[in-house]
């Protein structure tokens, strides 16, 4: 029997090198993902009490890349709204009736969204190689998201499964503050052990890291092992801009509710329930997070001897902590 060491963002941290930029603010913080370049690497989790119709349109008019849940919304609806409002369209999507329903609701009216993102716990199932097959055949030039995986066989499966179908995989397991899966099932992978194994400089896909990211330092780990781009969630929690209302407690505090999409807070049923409840102390206005990210990154960059995220990417040169 074979033991492998689970590495995640706290295990490791980054070794610096010589800075080659004058300043900081030079280094570019973009990512290309389909034929749009966005301002960040990071994307709000694509969860219902993280982003909401509103949270995409400002990150939308920000050039930020976002995902819209698939929880109690018509994505045809808000495929519309976008649309009327000359923003990109970036939805996600199951496997169930209920999506493809959704999905042939959008074709008949004649458009096509930019982004769909396939959004299952285990998408090395045949149920999402059949829903990846069925986008492809409605919308010829969507940029298709395939998550969550959580190993280079995976992947490579997909790749010939697919071939060539898929523009990115979103890849990790049970990362989330909010996720109980690997306490309910025994399944889990540390984040950076996964991008690690995941990412091949010679193959063109992109990997987005989902999950697990606590400081604004893990997204410059995750790059530097390998991911393209991450999705945070809990990060994006408790802001004006994020979704859900704001409460006030008994302490004269104000929060904002934060639970997993596999939690009986989001499902209709109390069935293979993998996810919790937390409070996030409310935090006022995104704007301020958004800004200071990119300067975060930027440093992260400069520290790593890049001028870019490319100059970074898949370098995994890590101290163990």
């Amino acid at each position: 029997m074979k033991f492998e060491k689970q590495l995640n963002y706290s295990d490791v941290s980054l070794i610096p090198t010589k800075c080659i930029v004058d300043s900081r603010s030079q280094c570019s913080t973009q990512v290309k993902l389909g034929e749009r370049t966005f301002e960040m690497p990071i994307i709000p989790a694509n969860m219902k009490s993280v982003v909401d119709e509103d949270t995409c349109i400002f990150l939308a008019k920000k050039n930020w890349f976002y995902i819209m849940h698939r929880f109690g919304k018509s994505n045809y609806e808000f495929c519309k709204i976008m649309k009327e409002q000359n923003l990109y369209s970036s939805i996600s999507v199951g496997v169930n009736k209920e999506s493809y329903d959704d999905l042939n609701d959008i074709y008949k009216d004649g458009f096509s969204p930019d982004y769909i993102t396939i959004d299952v716990a285990n998408a090395w199932s045949d149920k999402a190689v059949k829903m990846a097959k069925n986008i492809r055949l409605l919308f010829p030039k969507t940029f298709i998201i395939i998550g969550n995986i959580a190993t280079r066989e995976a992947i490579n499966d997909l790749i010939k499964e697919l071939n060539n179908i898929v523009g990115a995989f979103k890849i990790c397991l049970a990362e989330g503050a909010s996720c109980i899966t690997k306490n309910k099932t025994g399944v889990f992978r540390g984040a950076i052990s996964t991008i690690m194994d995941c990412y091949d400089d010679k193959l063109s896909y992109p990997i987005i890291a989902d999950g697990g990211i606590v400081h604004h330092g893990d997204i410059a780990k995750a790059i530097s092992a390998g991911a393209t781009a991450v999705v945070a969630g809990s990060l994006f929690a408790g802001y004006d801009q994020s979704s859900g209302n704001i409460i006030e407690l008994d302490d004269n505090k104000k929060y904002k509710e934060y639970y997993g999409s596999a939690s009986k807070y989001n499902k209709s049923e109390y069935k293979n329930i993998e996810g919790k409840k937390i409070l996030i102390s409310y935090r006022g206005d995104m704007n301020n997070l958004l800004k200071e990210l990119k300067e975060d990154l930027q440093s992260s960059i400069s520290y790593l001897g890049g001028k870019c995220l490319n100059d970074i990417r898949g370098q995994q040169k890590f101290y163990l902590v």
